[in-house]
């Protein structure tokens, strides 16, 4: 009778959003993708030489009323380099994600707890990067996420955990990408650049936050 009173109290039992062969194929999809996203980031930073960006700029006739020859090689090194480094950090972010969610999907399962809403938005932030060719693809990311959760909240906080996870890795990038225009443009011109990509930096997490918000409000109203 004790045990009738206590279900009665607490309700059914949580239960998570998806399967656990889920968890291993969302671990396997960002496993694979965050893998080639950083070989490819370490090739380009081998590839980078700076007598074979001298020699291509040289063949290409190069003119800048801006930077000089050297300055310009400076910067490709420079942006390569960076870009690379930037590229196999965000890669390796985005495996250890994956390897993440089937660890703490797995645990939530077994102590019985809802899925986690950090786990739904890196469903909502997979959904985004295939559908990022579709106008406003930010909302359907974030109204996945939302739809599959089963807290009775608004959705909206779900929803930035899928626009969060969207635009992580590439502000990771972005952020080393700043670091090698500063360290290869002359001084004027690196404040200048460095100013533009904090800017396009802001702007896109507003842009991809904002819209998944609005997703996961849509989302959980969608799902009431």
């Amino acid at each position: 009778m004790a045990s009738t009173d206590r279900s009665a109290r607490t309700g059914p039992e949580p239960t998570p959003a998806f399967d656990r062969p889920l968890d291993w194929a969302i671990g396997a999809v960002l496993g694979v993708f965050g893998l080639l996203v950083a070989l490819g980031g370490a090739a380009l930073r081998a590839a980078i030489e700076r007598p074979d960006i001298a020699t291509l700029l040289r063949d290409s006739e190069f003119r800048s009323d801006v930077l000089t020859e050297a300055e310009a090689i400076d910067t490709l090194v420079a942006l390569g380099e960076w870009g690379g480094l930037g590229l196999v950090v965000a890669g390796v972010s985005i495996a250890l994600l994956g390897i993440a969610v089937v660890v703490a999907h797995g645990r939530a399962r077994r102590d019985g707890r809802p899925t986690p809403r950090w786990i739904l938005g890196v469903v909502g932030a997979i959904v985004n990067t295939v559908l990022s060719f579709v106008p406003l693809s930010p909302i359907l990311g974030g109204a996945a996420a939302s739809y599959l959760s089963t807290d009775r909240d608004s959705g909206v906080a779900t929803g930035i955990f899928a626009g969060l996870f969207t635009i992580v890795p590439a502000l990771l990038v972005v952020v080393f990408v700043g670091v090698g225009l500063f360290t290869g443009l002359p001084g004027p011109s690196a404040a200048a650049a460095v100013a533009v990509v904090v800017v396009a930096g802001l702007f896109g997490i507003a842009y991809v936050v904002g819209l998944s918000a609005l997703g996961g409000y849509i989302g959980r109203r969608s799902n009431a």
